[in-house]
């Protein structure tokens, strides 16, 4: 999925997966993704890489997690020898904004795909 507009930044998202939040937090601490990003009661992060000759944003990887309310940070906490961690959240810029809306759409056409898959008969 992409947004596209001529002489603007296009940006697609290819891979989308919902998580609880900590799983989302241990598993960006153990990425060393930072920061994580907050809009609309959602917490997401994303691995990405950027083409700036084509004006081009992919996102490889991208997971979302429910997280009603706004905080400037995410504890993680630690095990056996690895200590807890706070993980910075910060508000979603536009760019950021973008790439949420595409994760939603993929994951709900992920769902809706999924739906279909169940009531359609086997041949």
């Amino acid at each position: 999925m992409s947004l596209e507009k001529k002489g603007r930044l296009t940006i697609n998202v290819y891979s989308a997966k919902e998580r609880s939040l900590e799983e989302l937090a241990w598993c960006a601490f153990c990425q060393d993704v930072k920061p994580l990003f907050w809009k609309d009661g959602k917490l997401f992060c994303y691995e990405m890489k950027f083409y700036p000759k084509a004006s081009r944003l992919v996102v490889l990887d991208s997971c979302v997690a429910t997280m009603p309310t706004y905080n400037k940070s995410v504890r993680v906490e630690g095990s056996a020898n690895i200590p807890s961690v706070v993980l910075p959240v910060v508000k979603a810029s536009a760019i950021t904004e973008k790439i949420l809306e595409q994760t939603l759409n993929l994951l709900g056409e992920e769902k809706s795909s999924k739906i279909n898959k169940k009531r359609s008969p086997e041949s």
